[in-house]
């Protein structure tokens, strides 16, 4: 198969859309950014920048790399690998494991990878400062200013200083990465065909971005409880909840459950609750007076007597 000699890609930028194409460096360019990167090293031995093997000794004596750590990580190494044999291969336990074993398994291979990353992250940091790295990366850049062209043909870096002035941007960073697949065969989904990613990618336990699902896709953590994309816990419906199953609001506060009460029992700080209606004030009642009973005179008819 033909190795891939240019691409094409788009890129969004703050004024739309832009397509560049980026080629494999000629001999031209590949014999200049090689002296460019001498140049470098050359300013680094006197200006007295750590080799990478000063940089070991350096370490090794200030005790930021020991023998210790040196052991720990071809342990750790070695871990991963026979993990691996057991996950695909059995181990020489059986011609069978079950899913759930095999999925742990899996987890605990990305744990243990996980553990080499952080133990090497210091490492790694430092010698990105060697004499060795500034150079190497002097040369990159050099070929990524001369590979980098728009449609038209047109160069879109006049000078190695022109691209250094706009390594910031979008379209540097897309150049860059682009070339590096193209010279190194670096691959985008590099995570994604780690053995322990592939295992659980085949049996779906995992979803595009490698985050654990369940058996209906919904992301959950390595004990099965329900998060989002941040890893914030959830409930069924999908409101935020801590790990107890404890409601919580959108910027993970507690959401009151209790009615608060003064010293006297009396409820407080509910300021959806009605205020009582004022009793009503007892009023002075007049009662009829009696009326005054008129005096009658009896009058004797004549025929009375």
């Amino acid at each position: 198969m033909a190795r891939e000699k240019e691409r094409t890609v788009e890129v969004e930028t703050d004024n739309g859309k832009m397509k560049i194409v980026v080629r494999k460096p000629s001999n031209r360019v590949s014999s200049e950014a090689q002296r460019a990167g001498a140049l470098v090293w050359t300013k680094c031995i006197q200006e007295g920048v750590m080799t990478k093997q000063e940089l070991d000794q350096f370490m090794k004596e200030k005790g930021i790399w020991s023998e210790g750590k040196e052991k720990e990580q071809e342990d750790l190494v070695q871990t991963i690998s026979d993990m691996e044999k057991e996950l695909y291969l059995g181990g020489g336990k059986g011609k069978s494991l079950k899913l759930s074993e095999a999925k742990e398994k899996a987890l605990e291979m990305r744990r243990t990878r996980s553990n080499l990353r952080e133990l090497l992250s210091e490492k790694i940091s430092l010698e990105s400062n060697t004499a060795e790295s500034l150079s190497e990366n002097a040369k990159f850049d050099y070929m990524v200013a001369g590979c980098t062209f728009r449609e038209d043909g047109e160069k879109v870096y006049s000078s190695l200083e022109d691209y250094e002035q706009r390594s910031d941007d979008d379209i540097a960073f897309m150049a860059a990465s682009t070339l590096a697949e193209l010279l190194y065969s670096v691959n985008k989904d590099f995570e994604e065909k780690l053995p322990e990613n592939r295992f659980l990618k085949k049996f779906k336990m995992v979803n595009e971005d490698l985050s654990l699902v369940n058996a209906d896709g919904i992301t959950v953590d390595t004990k099965g409880n329900r998060i989002d994309s941040e890893g914030r816990y959830l409930d069924k419906e999908g409101n935020r909840i801590d790990i107890d199953g404890n409601p919580l609001d959108e910027d993970g506060n507690y959401i009151p459950q209790l009615e608060y009460v003064d010293d006297l029992g009396l409820g407080i700080g509910d300021e959806d609750k009605p205020e009582p209606e004022p009793e009503a004030e007892a009023k002075e009642v007049e009662h009829p007076k009696p009326e005054k009973k008129k005096d009658t005179v009896k009058i004797h008819d004549k025929t009375d007597s």
